[in-house]
């Protein structure tokens, strides 16, 4: 102790005896070469990745195998499960994970899809921010014009796009056109919609900015436009397309048997009345809801096999029955165009099809003549600027309709 002591009392006479800038010229140089030394000689803390896909492993298993600790592993898959839940991973998800040298995760990234990117990152007290990455996609506006020969399906096939073209269509004019029956040979669809690419590759079709149905009886137009809350489809003057029903439960399939009063029955082999209409379709085929409304009943029911009934305003029901699967439940709320069920042959049926029937106070009537009364138009004050855009994209298409011809319009950021 009395060393320590004397030590001490040395030192500082040897301080007071040197002169006072040198002193503190000197200590401050020795401090900057200490610190440059000790900055030198740490070692880095080094940064691992590793990615690769789930395949058929879990997470925890994926990620166990680079050595992570099941600490770390639980910990990130809590933070996540408010934005994603690694249990509906899936073989090709792709997954990256950035390990410090003591294989502590610091950053991690996981994609369901070219456009469902999630990142985690750790915080210094331990825990992670997780977020869904905001992800930019090019589009690219084209213009096209589809001649029918037998279908709108087969006439977008044939042009070398994709059936979800086919699908976009027939949903904007699913109010006014019945695919399956409408449609003549040589009626002609103009369109002008986006596609939408990530680094340079294909991901996904964006919206319908505008299409013109001329068929021989008559002519269907529909333009894209916001009214300052919503974008909705609207004709030329402005009236909106959607309308309290649908015309068909289903976006594609056949028309195997119509409405009728007295219809020979295949299974019964006798007359009686078919109270709604058959669509063919393979099984699994979405059934949508053809309006807003409750669902009140769910489940089995004599020859329908599985049924479903919604209740819409004004005393209106549809019924949508033989299906393979209901994925609704009682009391539960639907929109027009959700998917409800999928398309089977429960029941009495004698092949994959949804037996779609409308009622008005307890009673069958004709699903083609259900009155499909329009929404609110436009107000007047957009009137204005709505016009602009109809007239612009109008040109275009009746361009395109003489042409019969295609056109890659532009390439912009989103």
């Amino acid at each position: 102790m009395l060393a320590v002591v004397y030590f001490v009392a040395l030192m500082g006479g040897l301080f007071l005896l040197l002169p006072l800038p040198a002193a503190a010229t000197g200590l401050q140089a020795e401090t900057d070469v200490n610190q440059t030394f000790a900055i030198e000689t740490a070692p880095a803390s080094s940064v691992n990745v590793v990615e690769g896909l789930i395949r058929n492993r879990t997470l925890y298993d994926a990620l166990t195998a680079c050595d992570i600790p099941p600490s770390e592993i639980l910990s990130l898959s809590r933070s996540f499960k408010p934005v994603f839940d690694f249990r509906c991973s899936r073989p090709k998800d792709y997954y990256a994970v950035s390990v410090d040298d003591q294989n502590l995760i610091q950053k991690f990234v996981y994609k369901t899809s070219p456009l469902d990117e999630y990142e985690a990152v750790k915080e210094d007290n331990g825990d992670y921010t997780v977020r869904k990455r905001k992800i930019v996609l090019d589009r690219q506006v084209i213009a096209k014009v589809f001649t029918i020969e037998s279908s709108l399906y087969q006439a977008v096939a044939d042009s070398g796009e994709n059936m979800q073209v086919a699908g976009l269509i027939a949903e904007i004019f699913a109010w006014d056109i019945d695919f399956y029956l409408y449609p003549r040979k040589g009626d002609q669809i103009a369109v002008v919609y986006e596609r939408c690419y990530k680094d340079g590759e294909f991901v996904q079709y964006g919206d319908i900015l505008a299409a013109r149905y001329v068929g021989k009886q008559k002519t269907f137009s529909a333009f894209l436009f916001n009214d300052g809350q919503f974008d909705g489809y609207y004709d030329e003057t402005g009236q909106p397309l959607k309308k309290m029903f649908l015309r068909t439960p289903l976006k594609f399939g056949k028309m195997t048997s119509s409405y009728s009063i007295r219809r020979f029955h295949p299974v019964s082999k006798r007359y009686k009345p078919h109270t709604g209409i058959d669509y063919g379709a393979p099984t699994g085929t979405p059934i949508m809801a053809t309006a807003n409304g409750k669902v009140i009943f769910s489940g089995r029911k004599a020859g329908y096999g599985k049924l479903m009934i919604v209740k819409h305003p004004n005393g209106y029901q549809t019924y949508y029955g033989h299906c393979s699967r209901l994925l609704m439940k009682r009391g539960q709320l639907v929109e027009q165009g959700q998917v409800i069920a999928r398309v089977g042959q429960t029941g009495v049926a004698t092949g994959p099809h949804v037996h779609y029937e409308v009622r008005v106070g307890g009673k069958p009537i004709d699903p083609n003549k259900v009155k499909k009364s329009r929404g609110k138009p436009l107000k007047t004050d957009l009137l204005a600027s709505f016009t602009e855009v109809v007239n612009e994209r109008l040109m275009l298409v009746d361009d395109l309709l003489k042409e019969k011809t295609s056109l890659v319009m532009l390439t912009s950021d989103n």
